[in-house]
């Protein structure tokens, strides 16, 4: 059975609920507040200006955008000079440098591009989690950078496709462009809401295979499916399509720090008042009992590290940048640097 066919099938009436009667059900609230109030402020949204999306090796077209392109054209922004060659338009001769050095050149001009931008958010019931009783959940966070991205990518006139995603994939917004579509794009952020299972790399390979044009794919993911393995053979597979690709890992430091592992598990036995806690799998509801001691938080912890190591390098055989982004951290100037050393922004 197709491991992500129960989307259309069995949770078709169960997730279009949440996914798209719920985003009917808030607009009177949603609509009577501004669409950035919640997930970007304005002091954010100046940073933001001074961004863009690297586009690697994923194909930019048309002229509506600010990518530079390698070709040049008629554009008014000057890029370079070459010697006249015959077939050349004469009416682009420079003549005040002929006047100068006694040669004909040609003046050659800037050609700008827009980028198809694709961003896969992960609203399954995993990301519905927060370590502590305070701060955003994952998704939470994973709708924020999702905002800041699709924000970065309609000020600079690209196409921007916004995709929820759980055991399969949800109603998507857009493909739209221009900066008229950022109030659109962020109020419809933040009325998604999380739900159900994971099925990431059956998502991604089904993603890709319905569009015939190759673009950037941001894929925003606590990662909670499958092993590292299956996520280096959906990239695999992008790449050998040509697309761009990114992962954003979305952790809370509760899930991966060694100290606030320790700290939650001792909290959360001192809660349950026994000497042993019962974990439940917030999308299977599979129970898990188990006796919290500090050999089961090392043991742990040391799990963790070689599973984050072999997603790094999953990524990193695929040429697809990863960063890995604490909910702890907001959309400001160390996370733009991050992005930005990773390859993800310009």
């Amino acid at each position: 059975m197709n491991p992500h066919a129960g989307w259309r099938n069995a949770l078709r009436e169960r997730a279009r609920r949440p996914f798209a009667r719920g985003l009917a059900k808030r607009d009177a609230q949603a609509d009577a507040e501004p669409a950035t109030e919640r997930l970007l402020d304005e002091r954010t949204l100046v940073h933001l200006r001074r961004v863009s999306l690297a586009a690697g090796r994923a194909r930019t077209e048309g002229l509506a955008g600010e990518h530079r392109s390698r070709r040049r054209g008629a554009s008014p922004e000057f890029a370079d000079f070459k010697r006249y060659a015959q077939g050349d338009d004469f009416r682009r001769i420079d003549w005040n440098t002929y006047a100068r050095l006694d040669g004909l050149f040609v003046r050659l001009s800037e050609v700008t591009t827009e980028l198809s931008v694709h961003i896969l958010l992960d609203s399954s019931a995993s990301m519905d989690w927060c370590g502590g009783e305070t701060g955003p959940t994952k998704f939470t966070a994973g709708a924020r950078l999702a905002a800041a991205l699709a924000y970065v990518a309609l000020w600079s006139f690209d196409r921007v496709t916004v995709v929820p995603f759980a055991e399969g994939i949800g109603p998507a917004f857009g493909p739209a462009q221009g900066r008229a579509q950022v109030v659109p794009a962020i109020r419809y952020l933040k009325r998604l809401r999380p739900l159900g299972g994971t099925a990431l790399a059956p998502v991604i390979a089904e993603y890709a295979r319905a569009r015939s044009r190759p673009g950037l794919l941001l894929v925003i993911s606590d990662l909670l499916s499958g092993e590292p393995e299956a996520l280096r053979e959906a990239l695999h597979a992008l790449r050998g399509r040509g697309w761009q690709t990114a992962v954003l890992h979305i952790v809370d430091d509760a899930e991966i720090d060694a100290t606030a592992v320790t700290t939650w598990l001792r909290g959360a036995l001192e809660g349950s008042g026994g000497s042993s806690l019962e974990l439940v799998d917030r999308e299977s509801e599979m129970h898990l009992r188990l006796a919290a001691d500090d050999e089961v938080a090392t043991r742990y912890a040391d799990a963790v590290s070689v599973w984050l190591g072999a997603l790094e390098a999953a990524c990193a055989a695929e040429a697809a940048a990863y960063a890995r982004i604490s909910t702890t951290l907001g959309i400001d100037t160390p996370l733009l640097g991050l992005l930005h050393e990773r390859g993800i922004l310009a």
